[in-house]
């Protein structure tokens, strides 16, 4: 396994996690969770405080082996619902844009702001297709890259409000140097 490069997670992205810990009333989230996420789940999560991010990788992954049974295609269209909400209610300005191009780097400017490690480059591949490249993050968080898809695909698809396929190219969690998405649409 490869070290994780990101130490550090801003509660923004944290709170639905701890929200759906809390709502779990078959202590399931809570069993697997470790001594320092169930401390830190108990807590009040501020938006805008660093925690852990292994705090955090414990808590995402309970909530999806929990609720979604971790299930590739359920993370990533509850990456969808999540993302929409999130960039809706939280990051908005995202949807300033109108060029798929422009929407990505907006995106990335965010999780720049949101995990203290993680580079996030994209590239037109044609007019109807793009490239995300997610490297500098825990190569070895299937959950995260699982959910990141749907979140990309539907930020991207409100950015330019059009329906978007995607796939997975390459994984880091299979040994890839990073893992990539291509979005396309029609």
């Amino acid at each position: 396994m490869s070290q994780a490069l990101v130490t550090q997670v801003k509660g923004s992205m944290f709170v639905a996690f701890v929200r759906s810990i809390k709502a779990d009333k078959s202590g399931m989230c809570n069993s697997l969770l470790t001594d320092e996420a169930r401390e830190v789940a108990r807590s009040l999560i501020l938006a805008s405080k660093w925690y852990p991010f292994d705090v955090y990788k414990s808590c995402f992954e309970a909530v999806c082996r929990v609720y979604i049974k971790s299930d590739p295609e359920a993370m990533r269209q509850w990456g969808r619902t999540y993302g929409e909400q999130t960039m809706t209610s939280i990051y908005g300005m995202v949807f300033a844009k109108t060029h798929a191009l422009a929407g990505m780097d907006a995106f990335r400017d965010i999780a720049k702001n949101v995990y203290d490690s993680i580079e996030i480059e994209s590239e037109m591949l044609s007019d109807n297709e793009i490239e995300i490249r997610i490297s500098d993050f825990d190569p070895d968080f299937e959950e995260w890259y699982l959910v990141g898809q749907g979140w990309i695909e539907r930020t991207l698809e409100l950015v330019i409000k059009k329906d978007i396929s995607s796939r997975i190219v390459e994984r880091s969690w299979l040994g890839a140097p990073q893992t990539i998405y291509r979005m396309k649409w029609s």
